[in-house]
């Protein structure tokens, strides 16, 4: 240890023991005064809380004790050093035999683990320490925390639905506390908590392909934390989640510009995980632009931070894959080797996790519902018999539903069929169609002109031109060396629809004839199949499929694999 260093810890040594002899008369609260309105992380608020815990020793009191490690925990800025005070705030709770203040201590160190350090396995143990006590507790505050924390292990997990029945249950609760709170901290917890919920909300919404839910809390998240100097990381959660939605929505500057918005603030934090998210939305896009060595520069970097911290995200685990394939194409033996073993020991730490915590969360928080449900339905016979009555009435009811919709999608199946036979026939005979070009009801210009366009757009249709990107009227109309008023009022009078339903009809009858007839267009995601076709949005794709052939691209796929597979 250097001299500086020395005579640096000798003065924090001296300060803090006059503080001790100086304050020790004083209350408790006057001693938080001193650090409640420093920032979290400060390790000038040490000297203040250790007079807070000495008296609190002094006196025995184990609740004061208990609040002063759990400000410790606060605003120590070594992750070791608020582990240390977590146990010891533990230890002191459980001695006041407060479930109130044992739940909030337990989940105090297992937001610890999830959020500072990413390890699911023992956050989930605290968390579900905490659930136990929670539930005599009358503090919805506690109740509703410590459910928010058990629906984000269920994130990470990948069951969506269910985390957002966790969130769902206390999104509301979190935002009266932000409206109704008087007191400026109880207001901030409420306002943290609800802006972590909208963030985790929206992760699921986005997985579960909920597209327009997302981007609402999105909108939703970023208004509320805008210019709020206490929640710019949460800000940049909100940014960070908008660049990505704008990545699936295949907006490859508008990602990168919120995506780059939102690095700098988690940087700061210490936030490397979500860093780590952030490098592999960057590297994927360059990747797609053709820019592969900046694509692999921030893929490296995500490697860095898995080094670091031996967690990832499942998500993420196809950065590994893609280095991999690189680099056997790049015939480099030694980084392909490297990143394969990188790749294993992702695979290992994710089934590792998901069998721990899965089998936990079921065996000791899901089990124990059950239980509780269990135990209650115990009280009444007819309520046992009225709600077995119900599921089997569901079970029935959902198998003859099954049924139908299988009866109904084989019907609309061989449909699309039929129609298929006279499509393609059709297109077989285009040859004629210059011969015989429809004539609008109404003549907005000469005859001569009318058949000029009509072969045009004959030759548009044969040509497969209607596969083109970012096609709308005007566009064609200027290929085509017409005005796009006259175009649009041609379409609409001789084919009968407007421009865009023509051109959607075009290139869902092109991609349903191309599944129908080329077995590998069937192994295409529906996201392929929608840029197949020149459609950019794959709900957008999808929504046409249905609307014209009655039946979605998926059902499809699945109706004629079947058909195959059986001749």
């Amino acid at each position: 240890m250097t001299k500086s260093k020395m005579l640096s810890l000798l003065l924090l040594m001296y300060h803090i023991i006059c503080i001790s002899q100086v304050k020790s008369s004083k209350s408790y609260q006057e001693f938080r005064k001193h650090y409640e309105s420093k920032e979290l992380n400060d390790d000038t608020a040490w000297p203040d809380i250790y007079a807070f815990i000495k008296m609190g020793k002094e006196k025995k009191d184990y609740r004061a004790l208990a609040l002063g490690y759990r400000d410790a925990v606060a605003y120590s800025s070594n992750i070791n050093a608020k582990l240390k005070f977590a146990d010891s705030t533990i230890q002191a709770a459980l001695k006041t035999k407060n479930n109130d203040l044992i739940s909030d201590a337990y989940t105090g160190k297992g937001i610890l683990y999830s959020f500072n350090l990413k390890k699911y396995q023992p956050a989930l143990d605290e968390f579900l320490r905490a659930y136990s006590y929670s539930l005599i507790s009358k503090d919805d505050y506690l109740k509703h925390k410590v459910n928010y924390h058990l629906g984000n292990v269920k994130s990470y997990l990948g069951y969506y639905d269910e985390a957002v029945g966790h969130f769902n249950s206390s999104v509301s609760y979190f935002e009266s506390g932000t409206k109704h709170s008087v007191n400026p901290n109880t207001q901030y917890n409420f306002k943290k908590g609800y802006y972590n919920l909208l963030h985790q909300m929206i992760i699921c919404y986005g997985n579960l392909n909920e597209a327009e839910k997302s981007d609402s809390l999105i909108e939703l998240g970023i208004n509320l934390t805008r210019q709020q100097d206490d929640f710019q990381l949460e800000h940049s959660y909100f940014l960070k989640c908008k660049g990505i939605l704008y990545f699936n929505n295949n907006k490859p500057n508008d990602a990168i510009y919120y995506l780059d918005k939102a690095l700098p603030q988690i940087l700061k934090k210490n936030d490397a995980i979500w860093v780590s998210v952030i490098y592999y939305y960057l590297g994927n896009i360059f990747i797609n632009n053709d820019e592969k060595k900046k694509g692999i520069s921030y893929f490296t970097k995500v490697d860095s931070i898995f080094n670091q911290h031996r967690f990832i995200f499942p998500e993420i685990r196809n950065n590994y894959t893609f280095l991999v394939d690189y680099y056997k194409q790049e015939n480099n033996a030694a980084q392909e080797l490297y990143y394969t073993k990188q790749l294993l020991c992702v695979d290992n730490i994710l089934v590792k996790d998901f069998k721990y915590l899965s089998k936990k969360m079921f065996r000791e928080y899901d089990g124990r519902k059950l239980e509780d449900e269990k135990e209650s339905l115990k009280s009444s016979r007819l309520i046992i018999f009225i709600i077995g009555f119900i599921i089997v009435s569901i079970t029935v009811t959902a198998l003859i539903y099954r049924h139908c919709q299988e009866q109904n999608l084989k019907k609309k199946y061989n449909e699309l069929q039929e129609r298929l036979i006279v499509y393609k026939n059709k297109v077989k005979t285009s040859e004629k169609i210059h011969e015989d070009i429809a004539q609008p009801k109404k003549q907005v210009v000469s005859d001569d002109k009318a058949y000029e366009l009509g072969k045009k757009l004959a030759v548009f249709e044969e040509k497969n031109q209607f596969l083109q990107k970012g096609l709308i009227c005007t566009k064609l109309a200027e290929q085509l060396k017409t005005n796009s008023h006259y175009l649009s009022t041609y379409i609409n009078e001789t084919k009968g629809v407007n421009f865009n339903k023509y051109l959607a009809e075009l290139r869902i009858n092109y991609i349903t004839q191309l599944l129908n007839s080329d077995r590998k267009y069937l192994n295409y995601t529906i996201k392929a199949l929608a840029a197949e076709c020149g459609i950019a949005s794959r709900q957008n794709f999808s929504d046409l499929f249905f609307e014209i052939n009655g039946m979605r691209p998926a059902d499809f796929i699945k109706m004629r694999l079947k058909e195959l597979n059986n001749k």
